[in-house]
């Protein structure tokens, strides 16, 4: 049957036990002036079993920044995020290589006819990096999305 995929996809069976997680989460923003603001962060989870052993799908080291500016009417974004390879993995798991994302995006408010709304362009991965979330139960299969742009018009009501 063309439309049965079952063989393509991994079959599971999870089992619970006891497990030592630590990790952090960490944001600071500053204010550079009335329309500019830097943004940094990370997070980071390390998990393993008490008897030895590492947990499966467990994220790597991420951090990255934004650089903002805001008026009135315009607002325009750059951010870039690092992923870190994982290769603390679980048997029969794969590791994942490091990448980094760059999205921007610009919008521009107007009103017309009494409707706010909001025109703008967003662009997402813009280097065109090959990327595979290593929480994803189909990494090895299907990737991030390549470089996309989107072009909108969004109305408030």
């Amino acid at each position: 049957d063309e439309h049965d995929h079952s063989s393509e996809l991994p079959v599971y069976l999870f089992k619970t036990d006891d497990v030592i997680l630590h990790g952090f989460e960490a944001q600071i923003a500053w204010q550079l002036t009335d329309e500019f603001k830097v943004d940094l962060f990370s997070d980071y989870v390390r998990a393993r079993l008490k008897d030895g052993g590492d947990l499966p799908r467990t994220p790597p080291l991420r951090f990255g920044s934004e650089l903002s500016y805001e008026t009135d009417k315009l607002s325009a974004h750059i951010h870039v995020t690092r992923y870190q390879k994982q290769d603390r993995t679980a048997p029969q798991e794969t590791a994942t290589d490091g990448y980094t994302l760059v999205d921007a995006s610009i919008s521009y408010d107007l009103s017309v006819l009494n409707q706010d709304m909001s025109v703008y362009l967003r662009g997402t991965n813009l280097t065109d990096t090959e990327a595979r979330v290593h929480s994803s139960f189909v990494k090895d299969i299907a990737p991030r999305p390549g470089r996309s742009f989107a072009l909108g018009i969004r109305g408030y009501f």
